[in-house]
C-alpha cells in the first residue's frame, strides 16, 4: 500500500510489524552474544527475516503483483483484501519468529509442530482472502 493510501489502522499494523521485526533481530543479537551462537547463524536469522519481510512489503505496495492481475482489475475491494492478505500474513510471519526468539532467550525449547502451526495459520489465512478475492472475480466477471 502506498503512503498516501494509508490509513491510522494501516499505519499502526506496519508500526507494530516493524517494531516487532527490529525486537527479533535485537533478540537474535542478545541470543548470539548470550549463548556463544557463531556470527553466521545469527547472519543467516537475520537475513532471512529481513528478505521475507521487504518481500511482503514490497507485494503490499504492489498488490496485483499477488493474484497476477492487472492494474485496472485490482482495484477497490479487490486491491484492499490483497493488501490486508499480504499485511496479515507479514505479521503472522513476525510475531511467529519473535515469539521463538522470546523463548530462545528465556532458554525454553519449543515444541517441533509450532513452526506447523504457523504455516497452518499463514495458509489459512491466505486461502480465507484469497477465496473471498475469487468470489469477488467471479461476481464481476457475472455482471
Amino acid at each position: 500500500m502506498r503512503k498516501n493510501e494509508m490509513t491510522w489502522p494501516d499505519m499502526m499494523a506496519e508500526a507494530v510489524g516493524l517494531v516487532s521485526m527490529l525486537l527479533y533481530l535485537g533478540l537474535q543479537i542478545y541470543y548470539g552474544i548470550i549463548y556463544g551462537v557463531g556470527l553466521t547463524d545469527i547472519a543467516m536469522n537475520v537475513a532471512a527475516m529481513i528478505l521475507v519481510y521487504a518481500g511482503l512489503t514490497m507485494l503490499a505496495a504492489y498488490p496485483e503483483r499477488v493474484n497476477g492481475l492487472t492494474p485496472e482489475v485490482c482495484t477497490g475491494k479487490i486491491r484492499r483484501l490483497t493488501i490486508l492478505m499480504v499485511r496479515a500474513i507479514k505479521l503472522i510471519f513476525v510475531f511467529g519468529l519473535l515469539f521463538t526468539s522470546i523463548c530462545d532467550v528465556m532458554g525454553k525449547e519449543m515444541n517441533e509442530g509450532y513452526s506447523l502451526v504457523v504455516v497452518a495459520l499463514i495458509v489459512a489465512t491466505a486461502g480465507i482472502f484469497e477465496y473471498r478475492i475469487i468470489r469477488l472475480l467471479r461476481s464481476r466477471n457475472k455482471k
